[in-house]
């Protein structure tokens, strides 16, 4: 494990010198960075470029209070073991940010429900259609904003009392 630490220690310090890394963080084998919109791309191309060739999942946190999305992913590189979560926040008012499935074709099912829940458009991913809620006119259902009382009084009790 020693090894890893130290080889751990020198990856991220030469992304440290490469990207405009806005937080930092090692923990065991993952290494945690927040960077900008205009940064997340190239640092997802060199995380790839660099063997980290499988991306376990693409993830939004809701951060209603400050008018922000934090858009996540989290990759790995099996030969060493190593975890990178890679975190950047946009605007709610209008949700886009740049497909990563270009980078990882398994990041475009994960885009494709972050969009159907979040309503976060992943410019250049073919694949944001409906997958679970085909006929859905409502805000997207995992935002905060939306009311899920007033959604199941609407669609189910009203609907039965006609």
């Amino acid at each position: 494990m020693k090894d890893k630490a130290l080889e751990l220690t020198a990856f991220s310090t030469a992304l440290k010198s490469h990207y405009a890394l806005s937080e930092f963080e090692i923990r065991e084998n993952l290494l945690t960075l927040t960077t900008d919109t205009t940064t997340y791309v190239d640092l997802s191309t060199y995380l790839k470029d660099q063997g980290f060739s499988r991306c376990l999942t693409v993830a939004v946190i809701d951060w209603i209070d400050q008018g922000e999305f934090e858009i996540y992913y989290v990759v790995h590189h099996l030969e060493s073991n190593i975890y990178v979560k890679v975190a950047t926040r946009i605007a709610r008012s209008k949700p886009a940010i740049t497909s990563l499935s270009t980078i990882w074709k398994s990041a475009t099912m994960h885009e494709r429900e972050m969009w159907e829940l979040f309503g976060v458009n992943f410019v250049g991913n073919t694949m944001l259609k409906p997958l679970f809620l085909e006929n859905w006119t409502e805000k997207p259902p995992l935002r905060k904003d939306f009311n899920w009382h007033t959604y199941v009084d609407k669609e189910y009790f009203k609907a039965r009392e006609k």
